[in-house]
C-alpha cells in the first residue's frame, strides 16, 4: 500500500564510520545510528550556466560547471557525547585531565575523520522505525533509504536555557543524495572525488533501536533520555598557560560570574548558553575534474560562547584596564545526570565543554519597565592545531566505545 505521508514515527538518521566514504558499509559497526534526533532538514541543489549566442533570444544550453551542492541539518537532545563521537569529534575520557584534553576537531583537522556518510531511513506507514526488523521483508511495503555522500560538518551549535533540555544543532554539506529502496544491500552515496564516479559497493542499515545501549542496569547513564538545565554547572576561571584549569575567578568589572569551583553566590543567574563554531569549506577544482576533489576547512575557525543572565551583583573594574593589561579565560560547562535507577539521586558528570583561551568580546546590558534587567556576555577563541592544549574547544564524556562500569564519579580537574 502506498504511503499517504511520512512522519517523525517512521524516520532515523546514520552515520557511516567508515573513513573510505565509497567502502562497504555492510558489517557492524560500519553505520551508526544518531540518536534523541528531533528533526533533519535535507536538500540539493544544482547551479547551471547559460550558453548564449548571437542570434538566439534562448540560451542554446544550460551547463553544470560546478559540483551539485547537498545540505543536511539536524538538531538533537543532548544525552550524552556518542553522537558527538559518531560524527567524527575527539570526545575526551572523564578521567582526562583538563592539561591533557585533546582538541574536538583533531580527527577533523588530520583528515582521520573528516568525511562520512549519512542516511535517513523511512520505515512502512503506521510503524515505529525502531525496532523495526520486518523492514525489508518480501511481499511488503519496504522501508526505503536517503543516503548523503560525502559529507562534511561545516557548524556545530550546542545550547540550553532554562526551562528547554540542552540541545545540539549540525549542519553537513555533502557531494551526493541517493534514493533506495530498502535498508539492506542498497548502492552506497558516497562517489569518487576525482572523477565523480559512482561508488560500486553496498550499504546496510542497521536496525534503529530507542537508546544508545540497551535500557539495563548495566548499560547506567547511556540510556538517559535527556539531560536537564537543573544539572548544568559553569565554571570560569583565568587562562593558565601550562594547560591546566586555573582557580583564579573571573574578575572583569561589570556583571559578576560563576567562580572557578562553580559556585554561583551573588552570581548573576544565568538563564543560558550557546557553544557555535563553523567549519565553513573551500572547494578545491582543478582542470580535468568534474568534481571538487577536495572541501578544506577556511581558517581560522572561530569559537564562540554567549551567556544570558540576569544581572544581581557588579564586579568593580575599568575597561581601559581591559585595553592596556587584556586577560583571557577558561570556561567549562558540565553536564550531569543519573547513574542508571530512574530514583537514583547520585547523579555523575555525563558531558562537558572545555573551552580554553576565551577572550571576552562584549557586554551588552537591558533594562525596562516590567522586566528583570539582563546582560548578555560575549567571549571567544580559535581552534588550535591537533595537538594544541592550550586553546579551543574540548569535549568529555560517555560515549558507547566507554565501559558503563567505568563511568560513575566526576571528570578529572
Amino acid at each position: 500500500m502506498a504511503r499517504n505521508r511520512v512522519i517523525y514515527q517512521s524516520e532515523a538518521l546514520f552515520v557511516g564510520q567508515k573513513t573510505g566514504v565509497t567502502d562497504a558499509h555492510t558489517s557492524a559497526g560500519d553505520i551508526k545510528q544518531l540518536h534523541r534526533v528531533q528533526s533533519a532538514n535535507y536538500a540539493f541543489s544544482v547551479a547551471r550556466t547559460d550558453v548564449n549566442q548571437f542570434g538566439e533570444l534562448a540560451a542554446i544550453d544550460r551547463v553544470v560547471l560546478d559540483t551539485p551542492t547537498v545540505s543536511l541539518d539536524y538538531s538533537y537532545l543532548l544525552s550524552n557525547m556518542s553522537n558527538e563521537e559518531n560524527m567524527g569529534f575527539f570526545v575526551n575520557t572523564k578521567e582526562v585531565g583538563t592539561s591533557s584534553l585533546v582538541s574536538a576537531l583533531s580527527g577533523i583537522l588530520n583528515k582521520t575523520e573528516d568525511e562520512r556518510n549519512y542516511f535517513i531511513q523511512t520505515s512502512r506507514e503506521g510503524e515505529d522505525a525502531v525496532g523495526d526488523t520486518t523492514r525489508d521483508n518480501a511481499g511488503v511495503a519496504r522501508g526505503s533509504t536517503i543516503g548523503i555522500g560525502n559529507g562534511f560538518v561545516t557548524s556545530y551549535s550546542s545550547e540550553a536555557s532554562v526551562g528547554g533540555f540542552p540541545t545540539v544543532s549540525v549542519a553537513v554539506e555533502g557531494m551526493n543524495m541517493l534514493f533506495s529502496t530498502g535498508t539492506q544491500n542498497v548502492p552506497n552515496p558516497g562517489i569518487n572525488r576525482t572523477d565523480g564516479s559512482a561508488s560500486t559497493t553496498k550499504i546496510s542499515l542497521p536496525t534503529v533501536s530507542g537508546d544508545f545501549k540497551d535500557s539495563s542496569e548495566q548499560s547506567g547513564i547511556l540510556s538517559i533520555s535527556t539531560l536537564r538545565p537543573g544539572d548544568i554547572t559553569i565554571k570560569i576561571a583565568e587562562h593558565s598557560t601550562d594547560g591546566s584549569f586555573g582557580s583564579d575567578d573571573y574578575d572583569l568589572g561589570g556583571a559578576k560570574l560563576p567562580a572557578a569551583d562553580g559556585d554561583t553566590t551573588n552570581s548573576a543567574n544565568i538563564q543560558s548558553y550557546n557553544i557555535s563554531f563553523d567549519l565553513g569549506r573551500t572547494p578545491i577544482q582543478r582542470l580535468g575534474n568534474r568534481f571538487a576533489f577536495a572541501r578544506e576547512v577556511d581558517f581560522p575557525v572561530n569559537v564562540s560562547l554567549s551567556l544570558d543572565a540576569i544581572m544581581t551583583d557588579l564586579t568593580t573594574g575599568n575597561l581601559n584596564d581591559l585595553v592596556d593589561c587584556e586577560k583571557s579565560y577558561d570556561i567549562q560547562i558540565q553536564l550531569k545526570g543519573i547513574t542508571g535507577s530512574a530514583c537514583d539521586t547520585v547523579k555523575t558528570d555525563v558531558a562537558a565543554y572545555v573551552l580554553k583561551n576565551m577572550k571576552p568580546d562584549s557586554q551588552s546590558y537591558s533594562s525596562s519597565i516590567g522586566d528583570n534587567k539582563t546582560v548578555t556576555l560575549d567571549f571567544s577563541t580559535q581552534i588550535g592545531g591537533p595537538r594544541d592544549t592550550n586553546a579551543g574547544v574540548f569535549f568529555k564524556g560517555v560515549t558507547q566505545t566507554q565501559a558503563p562500569s567505568d563511568m560513575d564519579g566526576s571528570f578529572a580537574s
